[in-house]
């Protein structure tokens, strides 16, 4: 998405919001969010991580790419830090720490300094996954500067301050696959619901009611909307018909850095940045789009 033209007009609305809390845990459903300056408010605040050994600096990110049993997790956000809770594992309450006092690493080999949230959550997670592990929370001491946009600031998310998916495209993909799936599989921010089919994936710029966002990058997908966030159970779709109708071979007019990210992929959603801070969006708000431009994949035939 590098040449941009002006195409503007209505292109939807928004019809789902949904944050992680817990990178990598289930997902919470909003009516509104708050947008600051690292993406929707409460979006990735926290991590698990492994817990460091003698050989081991550093605690390391814990995703549903090979624990998928954190999908069973589900955070809920409370005055002052988050309800957890998990099948067969009752529910406990964690204190968000206002200081940092580790350092850990996220995805992409990030380090980030943050909190340890507490011997009672390591405990609970640790029994969910079988293994030792802990969690580690943002502070307001906490800094996180992306590589993906230069000079702005993100939570424990991959790569970006939000996703935006639209489901006109899940509807065709759907279509194609050998089995159902729902868009929560993609773990994105904000849901459109329009006509048009991958009509996102040519949006530079576009607005959601008061926020305005820059769309960066179609976003390449891994394993984890293989994961039914319900369950934990592992599926063939939609690997499969993403595969077939989404991969992306080669990605011209993007950096070397990029290209790496991209070629060998599979897409779906759309990377942004969301502006100003302060403002809320909400289900229901409109979507304008006011610049577009080449999309990466042509729209599956």
């Amino acid at each position: 998405m590098t040449a941009e033209g002006h195409d503007g007009g209505a292109a939807g609305t928004l019809t789902g919001i949904t944050i992680h809390p817990i990178k990598g845990c289930r997902r919470v459903e909003l009516d509104s969010a708050l947008v600051t300056a690292t993406g929707l408010e409460g979006d990735r605040a926290w991590q698990v991580v492994t817990a460091p050994n003698d050989t081991e600096a550093l605690g390391e990110a814990v995703t549903q790419r090979r624990n998928a049993a954190l999908a069973t997790v589900a955070p809920v956000p409370i005055d002052g830090g988050l309800t957890i809770s998990a099948p067969g594992m009752g529910t406990i309450d964690v204190k968000r720490p206002d200081v940092n006092d580790t350092t850990v690493l996220a995805l992409i080999g990030d380090e980030v300094a943050c909190a340890d949230a507490g011997d009672e959550a390591a405990e609970f997670l640790s029994e969910v996954l079988g293994f030792p592990a802990r969690l580690a929370a943002l502070t307001p001491e906490s800094s996180r500067p992306m590589r993906l946009f230069r000079g702005r600031l993100t939570g424990f998310a991959d790569a970006a301050p939000v996703l935006v998916a639209n489901t006109a495209s899940l509807d065709d993909l759907v279509e194609r696959a050998s089995e159902p799936f729902g868009i929560e599989r993609f773990r994105a921010n904000l849901i459109v619901t329009n006509d048009e089919p991958w009509s996102e994936d040519t949006w530079t710029e576009f607005s959601i009611g008061p926020a305005q966002l820059s769309a960066r990058v179609v976003w390449p997908r891994c394993a984890v909307p293989q994961i039914d966030q319900e369950t934990g159970e592992r599926h063939r779709e939609p690997a499969l018909v993403l595969r077939r109708h989404r991969w992306c071979s080669v990605a011209e007019g993007f950096s070397p850095g990029m290209r790496g990210m991209l070629e060998g992929n599979a897409m779906f959603g759309v990377a942004c940045t969301i502006d100003p801070e302060g403002v809320a969006v909400s289900v229901g708000d409109p979507v304008t789009v006011t610049a577009t431009g080449p999309p990466l994949l042509d729209p599956p035939q």
